[in-house]
């Protein structure tokens, strides 16, 4: 009996040691490595998603397009960038008909985004650390919409180095600062639940080849 129970509790020693072996690798971050040189975007694979928010719980979303965009790698402490937004292709994606035009036309209008005139956004950037461990690399930039600059700063996760070389990131940016005025408290009082919210969400998934 002794033997039996000896027997039993080894069994479930081990068995627990396995359990934490297993968790100890399901939590291990695959390393994403990448190679110096020059990275065209490949604009049809990436994607861009925005968020905007007014003050009560509506919410609308909708997708951008690049126009272009170059990654140069020079080592991995050292990666420079730009991208080109169009911003005519402005798209919602939470509206369909008639509801889905008009929100599309306001935005490409001057109360926002003055397509006609400032058709592109762009976005120059630099990488300022590099966490190998967890595939994140912190940078600084100049975002550009409607012909103003103002710094941005954002992280970037690896997510994968071949066939593309493939990152994901959210860049948050104050429209306020871009002279984009509509229903904005930056620039109207006494708006209450027609406030539209100045900060913006930008998730994007960038996909880069090498040439």
């Amino acid at each position: 009996m002794k033997k039996k129970t000896l027997i039993i509790i080894f069994m479930f020693v081990a068995g627990c040691g396995t359990v934490k072996d297993t968790e100890k690798s399901s939590n291990t971050l695959n390393q994403v490595s990448f190679e110096e040189g020059v990275y065209s975007v490949v604009v049809d694979r990436t994607e861009l998603s925005w968020i905007g928010k007014e003050i009560s719980t509506k919410i609308h979303t909708g997708t951008l397009n690049l126009s272009d965009g170059t990654i140069q790698i020079i080592d991995e402490n050292t990666i420079n960038g730009n991208i080109t937004i169009d911003m005519s292709s402005i798209n919602v994606t939470d509206l369909q008909g008639r509801a889905k035009e008009m929100l599309e036309g306001h935005l490409r209008s001057a109360d926002f985004f003055e397509v006609e005139n400032y058709p592109n956004a762009t976005l120059n950037f630099k990488s300022k650390s590099y966490n190998k461990l967890k595939n994140l690399i912190d940078f600084e930039g100049q975002l550009t919409i409607k012909d103003i600059s103002n710094p941005i700063f954002f992280s970037a996760t690896l997510i994968e180095s071949s066939p593309y070389l493939k990152a994901k990131s959210i860049l948050s940016f104050d429209r306020s600062k871009y002279n984009v005025r509509f229903r904005s408290g930056s620039f109207f009082e006494n708006l209450g639940d027609k406030l539209i919210l100045d900060d913006i969400d930008v998730n994007i998934v960038l996909v880069t080849e090498k040439k």
